[in-house]
């Protein structure tokens, strides 16, 4: 769908993969927004916004939308209304992409789909996305302007393809940024991390991947209070004053992995 300066879709990977290689992490966000806009010309689409399958994270704003300079920018708190976790729930969906044309988004049952109706968009399509064998979220993408071309199956595949690969590198400048300590902050961290039990560690693993406390209770076996309790108690090993920073912690020390 060749709309830009690119002759093929393969020109657009390469180039795209080469000056995120050559990309410094303190940089991502600014030359990914470049990147995203060369993406929705190719694909004739307005806006994208990469989320996390998470509500802790969306809520503390680990998301990123472009959009095209004649299409509103994403207003998160516009969508944070009404059923919205139902849009979450959709990404349970063992389908890889979801497609909703403009008669789906007007009458839609989830709230967020109508929300985007209402703010001028006719059409909307969900890609999950997944790292390391677990479901991390998924991006959106909508068209607000009218164009004669639909979205075909192989436009689906490179936009899945494209869109692993900003994840990828999104995470990872992310996960260099916040491992900028001194080296004190970081030998005194390590010295915080013996105070915690094994326990208390599974527990970190598991709230770092996303997991709600409830959902974390489902998989150790414990209750949601169990979780609640040492999830307070290592804030308080920790010295640190909410959930924001105590998972902000655990992924600068490793815990964001699952090696099992």
């Amino acid at each position: 769908m060749k709309d830009n300066q690119f002759d093929s879709f393969e020109d657009l990977l390469s180039y795209q993969t080469n000056i995120l290689t050559a990309c410094q992490p303190k940089d991502f966000d600014s030359t990914f927004a470049l990147l995203a806009r060369e993406a929705l010309t190719w694909f004739k689409l307005d806006r994208l916004t990469l989320f996390p399958n998470s509500m802790i994270l969306l809520d503390t704003g680990k998301s990123i939308s472009v959009s095209k300079s004649d299409t509103p920018p994403l207003e998160m708190e516009r969508f944070l209304k009404g059923n919205y976790l139902d849009y979450l729930k959709l990404l349970r969906s063992k389908k890889c992409w979801q497609l909703f044309p403009e008669e789906s988004l007007k009458s839609h049952k989830v709230d967020p789909l109508r929300v985007l109706y209402e703010e001028g968009a006719n059409w909307h399509g969900i890609v999950s996305l997944s790292l390391f064998g677990q479901q991390w979220g998924a991006i959106g993408f909508s068209r607000f302007n009218r164009y004669d071309t639909p979205i075909e199956t192989t436009d689906m595949t490179r936009i899945k393809l494209l869109s692993d690969i900003w994840l990828c590198f999104w995470q990872h400048s992310k996960m260099t940024r916040s491992v900028t300590s001194d080296e004190a902050d970081n030998i005194n961290e390590s010295e915080k991390l013996l105070l915690l039990t094994k326990k208390q560690c599974t527990v970190l693993t598991q709230l770092a991947q996303g997991y709600t406390a409830k959902q974390c209770a489902e998989i150790l076996f414990l209750s949601p209070r169990t979780i609640e309790s040492h999830k307070y108690r290592m804030l308080d090993i920790l010295e640190l004053d909410n959930h924001t920073e105590l998972i902000q912690f655990a992924l600068r020390n490793g815990f964001g992995i699952d090696n099992n």
